[in-house]
């Protein structure tokens, strides 16, 4: 549960930013930018996913461990 509430989390600081995206990368460079934007969402993505993936199959494991006759 944890996992996804902050890979969530991390996805909507990510889409919170987009709109400075451009700013940052005639600042910074654009390569540099959104190489490391990239980086975030691929990490993000990966966190969410992880923790949903658990949730699922603790899900799955409950519903299976029914009375069934």
């Amino acid at each position: 549960m944890i996992a996804t509430v902050f890979g969530l989390a991390l996805l909507i600081a990510a889409f919170a930013a987009i709109g400075r995206l451009g700013g940052w990368a005639a600042d910074y460079g654009t390569i540099l930018v959104y190489l490391a934007f990239f980086l975030w969402m691929s990490i993000a993505g990966r966190v969410f996913w992880w923790g949903a993936d658990k949730l699922i199959a603790e899900a799955r494991k409950k519903s299976n461990t029914g009375d069934r006759r």
